[in-house]
């Protein structure tokens, strides 16, 4: 489809919104536009065939004002390794990923990343990219490597072969993807509450049992406490309270969990709303909140220890426990973006045969799905086809994703 070049700002192109629903991108998404990639999203251009780019997203494509150009839409992989020109990085490399989070980058594009998203600079610094791997464009995502042209990881050259280089996302970093900023606050909680030099008593800090973390079934929470966890140097003992039934039930489980395991060590209580929500064991609320109220007590009271309640909304709790000064923290989990969504389709069909499945279109579809959602509508279409023994195709995922 032919835009026109109009003015517009960086990072994100703009278009009209029906145009886009014509090139597949109902929500936005990344189209190609001469030589470079572009995040585009629907906007208000000053006429229905314009699409406004910033002077950065000019340069990158080589485009200049007014010109009239062929605008296609993209569908990139997630880049495995991208080199920067010059012989250091301008920041750590986790902080280029979670500046860049999401954006389509090409070989020979210069961008720009503000000073909030880099802890050793006062000002912006621009970037130029050498190199992507496996291809000569690809999205950053949380896998995503950033090397300067000067380290020897640089050399590195990806096989041409497309099924090896294929990068394979795990559903957990599809889930951790654009969750940078929570698992650095999570990580930095459990590691202050499980030193071995007992931190919260040397500092003098009040009594701390853990942090509360809601958001929707599927969203990544046990995901999260896990990364978390590794990044401190804790494990995780998780309790199922799936089955529990009964409050003495529920003691035991949080007794067994407090007395029985070794420091350090985060205790996840997930689904928490199943024996304290509204639709948990409502005759025994009041001895739940009991049980929860000792927990957090005894958690607290021992070195070495902490505890992560997840929920899916703070408001199906006990206000004792929910408010309760022991949890002084709670964290939000969103359900999964645009990205996200793409990410975790990429992710739930690395090992099922497929045949060029547009993972935009699929993400774009299932505004709202979780994790879990995307799994049970790749499990469908691959239900669906497994008679026929053939691959699974987009048109497939679509009818499963309508049904979900």
């Amino acid at each position: 489809m032919r835009f026109t070049v109009r003015e517009g700002s960086d990072p994100v192109a703009k278009a009209d919104g029906t145009l886009l629903k014509a090139l597949g991108l109902p929500s936005g998404g990344v189209v190609s536009a001469g030589t470079t990639h572009l995040l585009v999203k629907a906007g208000d251009p000053s006429d229905p065939t314009a699409i406004e780019i910033g002077d950065q997203g000019r340069a990158n494509g080589g485009l200049a004002l007014n010109q009239s150009i062929e605008v296609t839409r993209a569908v990139l992989s997630t880049a495995r390794l991208v080199v920067i020109a010059g012989d250091e990085l301008p920041g750590q490399p986790k902080e280029l990923v979670r500046a860049l989070q999401g954006r389509p980058l090409t070989k020979g594009d210069s961008l720009t990343i503000e000073p909030a998203y880099l802890e050793s600079r006062e000002e912006s610094v621009t970037i130029s990219i050498e190199r992507i791997e496996p291809d000569r464009a690809g999205l950053v995502g949380a896998a995503t490597r950033f090397v300067s042209a000067a380290d020897p990881a640089a050399v590195e050259v990806t096989s041409p072969d497309p099924v090896a280089a294929a990068p394979q996302l795990t559903t957990r970093e599809a889930l951790l993807a654009g969750l940078d900023s929570e698992l650095d606050l999570l990580s930095g909680w459990i590691s202050l509450l499980t030193s071995p030099r007992d931190l919260p008593s040397a500092w003098g800090l009040p009594k701390v049992a853990g942090v509360l973390l809601e958001g929707p079934h599927g969203c990544g929470k046990s995901e999260l406490v896990q990364a978390a966890a590794e990044a401190a140097g804790a494990r995780v003992h998780e309790i199922d309270v799936d089955m529990v039934f009964k409050p003495d039930r529920l003691l035991d489980l949080l007794e067994q969990a407090v007395r029985g395991q070794t420091t350090p060590v985060v205790i996840l209580v997930d689904r928490l709303e199943a024996v304290a929500g509204e639709e948990g064991m409502a005759p025994f609320r009041t001895q739940v909140g009991a049980v929860l109220r000792w927990f957090l007590d005894a958690v607290s009271e021992k070195p070495g220890m902490a505890c992560v309640l997840g929920v899916t909304s703070r408001g199906h709790l006990d206000p004792g426990v929910s408010k309760s000064p022991l949890l002084p923290r709670s964290l939000s989990i969103p359900p999964p973006d645009l990205t996200r969504r793409r990410l975790l389709f990429e992710a739930a069909l690395a090992r099922v045969p497929s045949n060029e499945v547009d993972y935009e279109r699929l993400a774009s579809r299932s505004a709202g799905f979780s994790g879990s959602d995307v799994v049970a509508a790749v499990v469908h279409a691959s239900a669906a086809v497994a008679r026929t023994e053939r691959p699974v195709e987009t048109e497939d995922l679509l009818g499963a994703i309508e049904g979900i």
